[in-house]
């Protein structure tokens, strides 16, 4: 993400600016928006429920630490 897309989101987020997109589907963005989520709950699942044989807390937590650092941070 580039500087001036993380300095729209931030005035997006704030309430500072007001967005209209025509032609946009709410119900298909809610939708894509849900099953991301679910996805990434299974992915978290997944790792809370590894056996502590194969992985420590620690590294879980730090599994799951990764999952949202290449979500959010990582640059396209």
């Amino acid at each position: 993400m580039t500087y001036f897309e993380k300095l729209l989101l931030h005035y997006l987020w704030d309430g500072e600016l007001e967005l209209k997109i025509t032609g946009f589907d709410m119900d298909g963005f809610q939708q894509a928006v849900r099953q991301r989520s679910k996805c990434r709950l299974r992915m978290i699942e997944d790792i809370v429920f590894t056996d502590d044989d194969i992985a420590s807390d620690a590294e879980k937590v730090e599994s799951i630490k990764l999952l949202f650092q290449r979500e959010f941070f990582d640059e396209d």
